[in-house]
């Protein structure tokens, strides 16, 4: 019998604030998140928060995220720098992504941010993500040196270096790997201390490597007055697709998981941003109506993902163990395939 498909449900837990700040910082879109795990119990789904300092720090919001952990979620961290103390860097834009700052200081900040969540919930996080997905080679160092086994912040086929100098997961691996820190974290390295759980991305059409190749050349800077990629997905030619409710459509994100699975991959990551659950916080729901339908298209994708495929429904720590164990069941099959009869 094939394995099922392990499907995450996974929220960056954070501030109100869109915008990187450190002063007048407000979380009141915590309040949303039991309605959301409510949802998320309903479906069959046990959601993985990944909680940002601020959140930690205020007792009435930890005490959600302990009900959420104790109606079976994993709480694990999410680092924004720029409000995630000690604060020696200026706020200036760079800064905002982890990668950048010395590793001292990735460092200290992990250091405090894992110690704030452990007392707020009563266990220390596993399970990690670098606000505005920076991580970095020393950010993978400080994790492991941290004790964290599972990342989850790289997104293959995207590069965010255009975004404050941020990091390339282009020709990062759609599938679970590791990493064993000081290196480009695009490269498994066998052995490796911390885990890599990528989150699910790719392209309306298959095989991705192919159109990878058509999507960079059609953001090419020559050609970017033309806004070709933007034609180029209002056509059906190709687009890029994100599996989150905030950016595309129930069909979109059936395509890309029908495509992702048809390639071999046994995990589909589903994320959004907690903001985006109160209205007028995140470009994704401006208003009452913006939120409303996104829990519509929550309900929608994995009720109707349900419908066609076998699916499993798990943490982020769940799902590291649980291919783990898997890819060691085939690596002993395949031993066992190609030894010697005696």
């Amino acid at each position: 019998m094939s394995r099922p498909i392990l499907l995450i449900v996974s929220v960056d837990t954070e501030e109100d604030n869109w915008e990187p700040r450190r002063d007048g910082v407000t979380i009141e879109n915590i309040r949303e998140l039991p309605r959301l795990d409510a949802l998320c119990r309903r479906l069959g789904v046990r959601a993985t928060y990944f909680a940002a300092y601020q959140v930690g720090v205020r007792e009435w919001a930890a005490a959600i995220l302990r009900e959420l952990r104790a109606g079976g979620a994993e709480i694990g961290a999410h680092l924004h720098p720029w409000n995630t103390p000690p604060l020696e860097e200026p706020l200036l834009p760079r800064n905002s992504m982890l990668k950048n700052l010395p590793p001292a200081l990735q460092l200290a900040k992990l250091e405090r941010l894992t110690a704030t969540l452990q007392e707020a919930i009563g266990a220390r996080p596993l399970a990690f993500r670098a606000g505005r997905y920076g991580l970095g080679a020393d950010t993978v160092t400080a994790l492991i040196r941290c004790g964290y086994r599972i990342d989850s912040s790289v997104t293959p086929f995207v590069s965010w270096e255009a975004y404050d100098a941020g990091p390339t997961f282009v020709g990062a691996p759609l599938d679970m790997y590791r990493h064993g820190g000081g290196c480009d974290v695009r490269i498994p390295e066998a052995g490796g201390a911390l885990v890599e759980l990528p989150l699910s991305t790719g392209y309306s059409r298959a095989p991705f490597n192919v159109w990878n190749g058509v999507y960079r050349v059609l953001g090419a800077r020559a050609l970017r007055p033309l806004h070709l990629r933007g034609l180029a997905a209002r056509v059906g030619v190709v687009s890029r697709i994100l599996l989150s409710p905030e950016t595309h459509s129930v069909a979109d994100m059936l395509t890309l998981s029908r495509h992702l699975i048809d390639g071999g991959l046994r995990h589909l990551q589903l994320s959004l941003h907690s903001p985006s659950l109160r209205p007028g916080l995140t470009p994704f729901a401006p208003d009452v109506a913006g939120v409303e339908r996104l829990y519509r298209k929550i309900a929608s994708y994995v009720e109707n993902l349900a419908r066609t495929t076998s699916l499993a429904f798990v943490t982020v720590s769940e799902a590291a163990a649980e291919l783990q164990a898997a890819a060691s069941t085939d690596q002993l099959v395949a031993r066992s395939a190609h030894a010697s009869p005696r």
